[in-house]
Formats: structure tokens, sequence, C-alpha cells
């Protein structure tokens, strides 16, 4: 099912909607490569899993098995999409949502099939998202998406084990399993932002730099995109509860309202982080604002040191000649002028050094 995990991190924009298309009209590309299509059938005691390159193949397995799953890779080969779907009755507005990248995850039913959007994260480094395609079938669960979903390797270990729940249950439960699995490939991405964000904390406390704030607005940025790939597939899984399908028996919608309580966890969670994410910004900023007010204040208190020994230094430097008259700085003819000059600037400085410390300016 799931290939080797995609290593590019842009994401594939889709083929642009014609102006004044008609809703459901979808147009062939044939440069666009093939896609790659795996199929799954199996019963309680039986498992064939291949990869197949022939449409028709399909057919055979779904009439003769309990559940046939199909895995699609590539969304832009819009001729095997429109031939999957005219095979086994999938709508077209449906594979208008498929081919055409970026929706909100949802949950829409049609005659004889249930269709579902959920959204995909990974992170590394940057957080990006993606979108799986499920169709629900009285026989058959129809996959599609761009990349390799690591998500879904838990699903197929599931099915390879005779004993497993769905391999014992009809096609809704593999629906939801997969649905299932997405949602738990968002709680260690969760968990890592949260590592993330607790290291930054102490790095904005301890060592405030300038870069910091950049990884501050990147985490901010990629929880707003966890946020909207979310908070819409909460709404989609609820509609399933809620309003359930005649293909979805009281067995599965018991498991859809346990993943529908984890993906209100991961919401809470998100909105946790971001709120983290302000208050570090806000950290941030008071902490340079503390430190270039320490600064000034060093600098203000060596300025104010310093202005009465300018002056003291100033008036000594004026050299008024003592000898035309005794008013003229007696203090030249000194024999200790120079150290009671020294003493007089020492006394203030120490002064005013206790005089900070008593107003606590410094410590």
């Amino acid at each position: 099912m799931p290939a080797s995990k995609h290593k590019s991190r842009k994401k594939k924009a889709g083929k642009k909607r014609q102006v004044g298309a008609p809703p459901g009209y979808l147009v062939v590309d044939p440069n666009v490569p093939s896609a790659t299509m795996r199929l799954m059938a199996f019963n309680k005691k039986e498992l064939v899993e291949k990869e197949i390159s022939r449409i028709d193949e399909i057919s055979a397995f779904i009439d003769k098995w309990d559940v046939t799953w199909v895995d699609i890779v590539g969304t832009q080969d819009v001729g095997t999409i429109e031939k999957v779907g005219d095979l086994l009755g999938l709508h077209k507005l449906a594979l208008e949502d498929v081919v055409h990248g970026g929706q909100r995850a949802k949950t829409e039913e049609y005659k004889d099939t249930v269709f579902v959007i959920v959204k995909t994260v990974t992170y590394n480094e940057i957080l990006e998202t993606d979108q799986i395609s499920i169709f629900l079938g009285k026989k058959f669960v129809v996959t599609f998406h761009d990349r390799g979903a690591e998500m879904l390797k838990p699903v197929v270990e599931r099915i390879q084990h005779p004993s497993g729940r769905i391999r014992q249950n009809p096609p809704d439960y593999l629906m939801y399993a997969i649905i299932d699995a997405v949602v738990d490939s968002y709680f260690p991405i969760l968990e890592t932002l949260g590592e993330t964000l607790d290291l930054m904390e102490d790095e904005v406390l301890e060592k405030p730099e300038s870069g910091i704030i950049n990884r501050i607005h990147e985490i901010k940025r990629g929880l707003l995109s966890f946020r909207r790939a979310v908070w819409p597939l909460r709404d989609a899984i609820n509609l399933l509860v809620r309003d359930p399908s005649s293909m979805i028996s009281d067995y599965t919608d018991t498991y859809l309202r346990d993943c529908y309580d984890h993906t209100t966890r991961v919401i809470e969670l998100v909105e946790n982080y971001r709120e983290v994410t302000s208050d570090l910004m806000s950290v941030y900023l008071s902490s340079i604002s503390n430190k270039m007010n320490e600064i000034m204040k060093v600098l203000t208190i060596i300025a104010t040191i310093f202005i009465p020994l300018s002056f003291v230094v100033g008036l000594y430097g004026m050299n008024f000649n003592p000898e035309a008259s005794p008013l003229n700085m007696p203090e030249l003819n000194w024999y200790m002028g120079y150290p009671f000059v020294w003493a007089i600037m020492l006394t203030m400085t120490g002064g005013l050094l206790l005089y900070f410390r008593k107003r606590r300016w410094i410590g």
C-alpha cells in the first residue's frame, strides 16, 4: 500500500480548474506520470495483496472477496481516476475533489458510496499538509493520495494478521482504521512540536537571540496549517457519528466516536501550542526590552559617574595663572594638590555608587 516517503517538500498544487467548466469536469493531461495501484482483498481466512496495472482486475476481486482495498498513489493521473470511478460508480463531484488537491476535510454521502477527505500532516523542520481521499462502498474501500502515506503502514500490518478486527469486519471498519491511523499520526508531531517549544522557552529566557523569532514564526504558521487541517476533520467525523450512513454499522460507529474524541484532543493541543507560541513571542520581546533596559541602565550609571568627574577635570584644566592672582586656582601650588583632586573624584564615585545601591539601581 504505502510507497516510499516522498523527499520533496514541495506540495503538488494539482491541475487548475478551468473557468466555466461544468461540475465534475476533469481534464486529462497526457504528460502526468501514471498512478500506481495496489490492492488488498481479504476475508476472515484469506488475503491477497498485489500491485495491479489494469482497472478491470478490480471488479473481479470485489465480486469474490468480502473486502477489497484499492490504494492509488497519484491524483493527477485523471485517466486512471476516471476509469476507477466509472467501474465502481464513484460520483464525478467527488472525483473532482480528488484531482484538485487542497480540499478541506469533509464527509459526503452519495447513492452507494460514502466519500471522506482526511488531511495528513508531516513535519520535518517544515510542517506540511496533504490529503487522502477515501471512498467507502458496500464491498470496497478506495483511497487516493499523492504520496506514499507512512501512516497507512500500520493498517496494512493489521490486515496481514488474520485475527485482527479489520479482517473480521466489513469495509466500514477499514475506512475507520484509515481515518484513525491518520489521526494517530498527529500525536507524534505534536509531541515533537511541544518539545521544540520547551527548548525555545528556555532559550528565550536564558539567551534570546534575533534568529529565534523566525523559528517561532515558522512554528506558528505550521500550527495554523495544522489547525486548518484538523478542525474540519472533527466536523467530518462528527457527521459520520451523528448521521451514520446505512453502510456504517453500529459497531464501527462506536469506534468513530472514539476517533472523534482523539480529534478533539488534537485540536486542544494545537490551540494550546498556538497560545504558547504567542506567549513565547511576548516573552522574547520582553526579554529583549529588559536586556536593552539593563544596557541603558549600565550606560546611564557610567555616564552619571563620569559627569562630575568630567566637571572636576575640566575645572582644573582651565589653567588660570595662580601668580597673577591668589584667587586663580591656588590648588595648583599645593604640595598635595594632585592627590587631593584624586581623593575628591574617588569620593564622588564611591558616594554615587552607594547612592545607586541604596536606591537598588544596581545589585
